[in-house]
C-alpha cells in the first residue's frame, strides 16, 4: 500500500472516487519546498519546486497499487510521480506526490491555484467530465 499526497483537485474525496472508483478517507498534509501555481487554461494546478515554500494539501493513505495506476493515467504527461516527505501533524512520511516536469514549467501561470475558487466555479463540470474517462 501506498501514500499519496494530494493539492489539487484530488483533494476532494469526490474527485479522488471518480478517478479510482475507491471511498478514501484523506488527513490534512503538509509539503514543503514546493510551490503550487495554476496551470495556463487550466482548472487546475501543478507544483514545482521553491524551498521558501510550503503546500497544504490532504494525504491519502492506504492506496493500492491498481489506484496508484488509475491515478498516474490520470495525471496530464506534464506530471512525474516523485516520492517526497510531507508533514502529516508532527510526523514525517513518504507520499508519492506528482510534480510538473521541468520541460513543462512554462505553462504554469504566476497565479496560485485556489481550491475554495475551483470548488466554486468548475467542480460539477470537472466531476462531470471526469467520468466520462
Amino acid at each position: 500500500m501506498f501514500s499519496v499526497f494530494t493539492y489539487g483537485t484530488l483533494q476532494l474525496p469526490a474527485v479522488m472516487q471518480a478517478v479510482t472508483g475507491k471511498d478514501l478517507k484523506p488527513v490534512v498534509a503538509t509539503l514543503t519546498g514546493h510551490q503550487r501555481f495554476k496551470f495556463k487554461e487550466k482548472t487546475y494546478p501543478g507544483i514545482i519546486k521553491n524551498e521558501a515554500s510550503s503546500i497544504e494539501g490532504m494525504l491519502y493513505k492506504d492506496v493500492d497499487k491498481q489506484s496508484i495506476q488509475l491515478l498516474d493515467e490520470f495525471e496530464d504527461i506534464m506530471y512525474k510521480r516523485c516520492l517526497l516527505d510531507v508533514q502529516v501533524g508532527n510526523e514525517t512520511e513518504q507520499a508519492f506526490v506528482y510534480v510538473v516536469k521541468d520541460e513543462y514549467r512554462d505553462r504554469l501561470s504566476e497565479k496560485e491555484w485556489s481550491l475554495e475558487e475551483f470548488k466554486r466555479k468548475y467542480l460539477n463540470f470537472y466531476l462531470r467530465d471526469i467520468s466520462k474517462l
